[in-house]
Formats: C-alpha cells, sequence, structure tokens
C-alpha cells in the first residue's frame, strides 16, 4: 500500500471517528433538552386531551347586549370554587406558579415563544394537568361550555375595570399538543362605554375575588 494510500485511509478513519465523537457528545449535550421537550409536550397534550371530556361542546352564542346574567356570574365564581376545592393543598403551588409566569408576562410582553411556553410548562409540571381535569369537571359541574366559559370571564374582568391577560385556549387542542399554544384569549380594551351597567353592577361584590383569580387566567382558567 503506498504512503498516499496509507495516509487517505488514516484521514478516513480520524473522520469516522471523529463524526461518532461529535454525534456522541452532541447527543449527550442535547438530549437532556430533548428528553425536556418531549415531557413538555406529553404534559401539554394530556392537559389539552381534558377538553375532550367537556360535556357542552357547542358554541356559545353571547346576547346581543352584552349583558351577564346573575346565574352566570354565580356560575363562573362556582368554577373557582370548585377547582380550588379539588386541587386542596396543590392550589396555593398552582396559584404560585402563575403568579410567577404572570410577573414574566408582563416583563416579557405578551408574545409568547414556543422556547417560553415550553418553559412554562415545564415549571408548572403536573399540576398544569391536575388542574385542567379539575376545571373540567367544575365546567361540566356548572354546565359550562368552554366558549361560554370565556365569554363570562372576559364579561367579568371587563366589567370589574381589570385587565384580564390572555391565556391558553386548552380547548384549541392541536395547538396546543403541537407546541404552537399561542393565547386564545384576547382581551378588549376595559372600561369602555359599551360596558352594560348590569354587568358592572353584578360584578362589583365580587371584585376582590376576581383580583385573586386574575394570575389564573393565563394558565386558562
Amino acid at each position: 500500500m503506498t504512503k498516499l494510500a496509507v495516509g487517505c485511509l488514516v484521514i478516513v478513519v480520524i473522520g469516522v471517528v471523529g463524526l461518532g465523537a461529535i454525534l456522541y457528545f452532541g447527543y449527550r449535550a442535547f438530549s437532556p433538552m430533548i428528553d425536556t421537550t418531549t415531557t413538555v409536550l406529553e404534559q401539554a397534550k394530556a392537559a389539552a386531551a381534558q377538553s375532550e371530556r367537556l360535556e357542552i361542546q357547542t358554541r356559545y352564542a353571547p346576547p346581543a347586549t352584552g349583558e351577564l346574567t346573575e346565574a352566570q356570574v354565580r356560575r363562573y365564581l362556582a368554577v373557582h370554587g370548585r377547582l380550588q376545592t379539588a386541587l386542596g393543598p396543590r392550589w396555593a403551588e398552582l396559584k404560585a406558579q402563575a403568579e410567577r409566569v404572570s410577573q414574566q408576562e408582563e416583563s416579557n410582553g405578551l408574545a409568547r415563544s414556543f422556547t417560553e411556553f415550553a418553559v412554562m410548562i415545564r415549571s408548572l409540571g403536573s399540576i398544569i394537568v391536575d388542574a385542567r381535569r379539575a376545571h373540567v369537571d367544575a365546567l361540566n359541574a356548572e354546565q359550562f361550555s368552554a366558549s361560554e366559559y370565556t365569554w363570562v370571564k372576559l364579561r367579568c374582568y371587563e366589567a370589574a375595570g381589570l385587565e384580564n391577560v390572555e391565556g391558553i385556549d386548552w380547548s384549541n387542542s392541536e395547538a396546543v399538543k403541537n407546541g404552537s399554544g399561542r393565547p386564545g384569549i384576547k382581551e378588549p380594551s376595559v372600561q369602555t362605554p359599551e360596558i352594560p351597567g348590569r354587568n358592572r353592577e353584578l360584578v362589583k361584590p365580587h371584585v376582590d375575588a376576581l383580583q385573586e383569580w386574575l394570575p389564573l387566567t393565563i394558565l386558562g382558567f
């Protein structure tokens, strides 16, 4: 074998070994990220899948007047109570995590990339799935569809003069499952002349409760 051939063979061997080393150490470097992404997507899918258990799947047709009913406000607040009761001691954990995420949103703006979405879901861990399951149970108990609940939520915060942030739309399950889960709730301007006086009247006694719940809206609750 000529020196040239031997030299070429050595270069090939070095190249193969080098490529193997790059792939090996590259995999080791990125495998935690891959594992994290897989876990995040599985949690997101499990939470989004809970929407399939909603008993009322029809689209809510809001009244032309935009007025809430006393029953709607009562049912909306009842959902909060049911979720808190169902989570028990974990309620404080969920609220603390939601407050942290909400503060991050305020400082970073409302745009949420997939990375930020992944970090948010990862930080919540399994509690997001348990919370979404309990939330769907509460919606069923109070005979809410996802669209009516969202409409009532927006009208309540609007009437209270509180700026409700965008939240995850768990009913848009495909977007959540594939990791493009952009917020699905765009809050209209608050304190506008179009807010019915009846809504302000119904919500006024519950402003403190709505204020306390506000961080949870970013998680779609």
